[in-house]
């Protein structure tokens, strides 16, 4: 993530603003000199101290005449936190998390970028529907990681910038934004999130509006058509990766929606035994063949009494 700096970061007026624009380039200039250094550092501090905050200082860090400083400290350099200006302005300010690049389903900021901004064109063609209040974007690249992703919505929630999450896309970096924003009371909008442990709704991912249905929808589907033609045995093969540090899978999310669904209303039976990985990237077709086999012999033979299936 490229973090901003700590210019556009701080708010203009703030007196955090002024030590971040004046102190610290000017301590780096006297960095030899760290007795001219303390001294200029604790005067502009102190100088944004409240009134008598300062009668305790020493005489020779007590701030300096406001005139011999290289900006004002009048009363006009207020803080002033975003989520002030957006209720003063009528603005909606919202935060799309999504990876730069998704060659596989197209949902990067590259490719879905133009459709926010044709969709915020729409909606200002409907009149009245925002009672005069605009729409902001804040584009973030979540890299499809869950570090770098739920930091930008931290980010974006400590600087007081945002009124709605759109994305993360990756099951594994909306997860726990979805946590934090349901305690931060901000919704959450997302195409992904499509694993069994985001349907908690009652607490943890509560404020979490999923746009697709969850595998657990496509699981029901599977599994009504299975209990339709009687098939309990059920062997499934799918693409896990060999690397045990690499996250899992859609198809292992896909398949696990299903295998639960099976376990817990059709054949309490079926446990692991009926599942087999490869990897797409690292395999051979003796080692596809084996996987066929062993399902066959535990579907299709002599302990199997029952319709079965592979999936």
């Amino acid at each position: 993530m490229k973090w901003r700096t700590w210019q556009r970061r701080l708010v203009l007026g703030c007196p955090s603003r002024v030590i971040s624009r004046f102190v610290f380039p000017l301590l780096a200039a006297l960095g030899t000199l760290p007795q001219v250094s303390l001294f200029v550092s604790v005067a502009v501090l102190s100088s944004t101290l409240p009134t008598g905050a300062t009668q305790s200082l020493p005489s020779a860090l007590k701030p300096v005449s406001s005139s011999s400083l290289p900006f004002s400290t009048s009363s006009d350099l207020t803080c002033e936190f975003d989520d002030v200006r957006r209720r003063r302005d009528k603005v909606i300010r919202i935060g799309v998390i999504l990876p730069m690049y998704d060659a596989d389903f197209k949902f990067g900021l590259m490719y879905t970028r133009p459709s926010f901004e044709i969709a915020r064109e729409e909606i200002y063609s409907i009149a009245g529907l925002l009672n005069g209040y605009s729409i902001e974007f804040d584009y973030r690249d979540s890299n499809c990681s869950d570090v770098y992703g739920p930091l930008e919505g931290i980010e974006m929630y400590a600087n007081k910038e945002v009124d709605l999450f759109i994305g993360p896309f990756c099951d594994y970096a909306v997860a726990p934004l979805a946590r934090f924003a349901s305690f931060w009371e901000i919704p959450i909008m997302t195409a992904g999130g499509l694993v069994e442990e985001l349907n908690d709704k009652t607490r943890m991912y509560r404020l979490l509006t999923r746009m697709i249905p969850p595998y657990t929808q496509l699981a029901e589907c599977v599994v009504t058509i299975l209990m339709s033609f009687k098939y309990q045995n059920v062997g499934m093969i799918l693409h896990q990766w060999k690397n045990p540090n690499k996250p899992l899978t859609d198809q292992w999310f896909t398949l696990e929606a299903v295998f639960l669904l099976i376990q817990r209303i059709w054949n309490p039976g079926i446990s692991m035994e009926y599942a087999k990985t490869f990897d797409v990237s690292d395999y051979t077709e003796a080692e596809l063949e084996s996987h066929l086999r062993d399902l066959s012999r535990i579907c299709r033979g002599e302990r199997s009494r029952v319709h079965s299936v592979y999936l």
